[in-house]
């Protein structure tokens, strides 16, 4: 799910996953500076939730289609 600029409103097309390795951006319409920073904990936590998620379509890819 893409995320709006929180000052202006246009949407950005940031994902969670582009946040994560740029937690600073710039908004192009507006100029203004977003801070995304999150707890390295949380950050931890969600990248184990996707290799798990990854792992268990590995295990049925054979049987189940992923979008």
């Amino acid at each position: 799910m893409a995320l709006p600029c929180p000052g202006c409103g246009k949407p950005l097309g940031l994902t969670i996953e582009f946040i994560m390795k740029n937690p600073i951006s710039q908004c192009p319409y507006c100029d203004v500076i977003m801070n995304f920073k999150a707890d390295e904990k949380v950050v931890d936590e969600y990248k184990d939730a996707l290799n798990q998620i990854k792992s268990i379509q590995d295990k049925f890819k054979s049987i189940a289609k992923f979008k």
